[in-house]
């Protein structure tokens, strides 16, 4: 069974990816940071890489910001537990990929994810060696799952995410999507109630682990130290959404004149086009990269890895990727922002982060709107209520609590299917 599936996902897999190909190249091309470690997309690292990878390595695997955000905490966290241990960490995206290498270190080789051709993949997966394949919430690479078993490797998938669509595809694909699950050591998991959803779809009870989410592990800070400054951040935004956005903020900088925005766009290539659709309200901004600072005018942080330091030294703070005008619907992590003692809007498009985001709105620790009249609504009651700022942070700790621990729950998990520590090359 795992070999006709493995064979049918090459026989129509890798003629997909030819087919995307050019568009891919094309890409690389437009999109400066794509070009970063091109050759490594294509499984192809210069000798001094492999001689610096050596043997041994723990290969964790993140898509995107977010997964690389999960990965760092974890490899982090394991590294503490296993001083000896040493990681390759991969990653999809061109903005995951500039943060991972500001975590670059003797112990944290980041490299370009290696597009997941068969032969390719074997070879790559016999010149590292890795001691274990790890993969971050939903990003399974069959063929590279199968070298790793062929060679005896464990392969694990961390943090697992199973959203509503995902499942209603991989139910009706039962029958070609359960081997592959199936050839995994380990799935760890984030809600009690995923559980039997991924049984439902064929997987073995016995390779599930709940952990809570590693996302949502992180000491709250509600005393985090302010700029004193009034700062409206929006957070993650996608196109569509930061024409809202101004337009609340223009209406509310008449109430409040020192109120001031901050635009941190999840893609920061869109500068231009931002400020196109500022310009067609009326506002300038400045741009972060032209050394643009806290004015009169919007903010726009347009360089990639400053939003966390920005939670500290916001006062409420907008989440994207979520309200019905945004060009992409799902959500981004509307837990960061809590965590450092900022009370959360978020639009009602929060798909990727269910349940927590509904249990978050339940409990009061975050709020829904639609458009930027229900924006402006929401920023002056809390603007107004200071009390209310901090009831929603202590909201918040109560509804991520069950989380706490998951960091270190996943490195027990993993210490366990590798037979414990003893099993890492130094």
């Amino acid at each position: 069974m795992k070999q006709l599936t493995l064979f049918l996902y090459n026989l129509f897999f890798v003629p997909i990816l030819l087919i995307l190909l050019p568009g891919y190249l094309v890409r690389i091309c437009r999109r400066g940071g794509y070009r970063n470690k091109a050759l490594q997309r294509f499984g192809i690292l210069d000798t001094s890489t492999l001689a610096r990878i050596g043997g041994g390595r723990i290969w964790l695997h993140a898509v995107s910001v977010g997964e690389v955000g999960i990965a760092l905490k974890f490899a982090n966290e394991y590294r503490r537990r296993n001083p000896t241990v040493r990681f390759l960490v991969s990653c999809t995206t061109s903005t995951g990929l500039a943060i991972l290498e500001r975590s670059s270190s003797d112990w944290l080789e980041p490299v370009a994810n290696p597009v997941d051709f068969p032969v390719m993949t074997g070879h790559l997966i016999k010149k590292l060696r890795p001691s274990a394949l790890l993969m971050v919430e939903a990003d399974l690479w069959p063929n590279r799952v199968a070298a790793c078993k062929k060679q005896g490797i464990p392969a694990a998938l961390l943090n697992a995410r199973l959203s509503r669509r995902s499942e209603g595809r991989f139910r009706r694909a039962r029958f070609f999507t359960s081997p592959f699950f199936n050839q995994l050591d380990l799935i760890t998991l984030t809600d009690p109630g995923d559980q039997s959803r991924w049984i439902s779809l064929g997987v073995k009870p016995e390779l599930l682990r709940l952990a809570g989410n590693i996302k949502h592990d992180a000491p709250n800070s509600p005393d985090s130290p302010r700029t004193g400054e009034t700062i409206l951040l929006a957070a993650s935004t996608h196109a569509g959404e930061e024409s809202e956005i101004a337009a609340a903020w223009l209406t509310l900088s008449r109430e409040f004149p020192n109120l001031r925005l901050v635009i941190t766009p999840r893609h920061a290539e869109r500068r231009g086009e931002i400020r196109t659709s500022l310009r067609n309200l009326g506002i300038s901004c400045r741009l972060r990269t032209e050394g643009g600072d806290l004015s009169g005018e919007p903010l726009l942080l347009d360089t990639t890895g400053e939003l966390n330091a920005w939670y500290s030294k916001a006062t409420l703070a907008f989440v994207g990727k979520s309200l019905p005008c945004s060009v992409h619907h799902g959500g981004q992590n509307m837990i960061e922002p809590l965590q450092a003692g900022v009370p959360v809007l978020i639009g009602p498009h929060t798909g990727n982060f269910e349940p927590i985001a509904t249990q978050l709105c339940g409990a009061g620790a975050a709020i829904r709107v639609k458009d930027h009249r229900s924006i402006v609504s929401s920023v002056r009651a809390l603007l107004d209520n200071k009390e209310k700022r901090a009831a929603m942070i202590i909201a918040a700790t109560s509804v991520l609590e069950p989380h706490q621990g998951a960091t270190a729950r996943n490195c027990a998990f993993v210490e366990g299917l590798m037979g414990g520590s003893a099993h890492h090359h130094s």
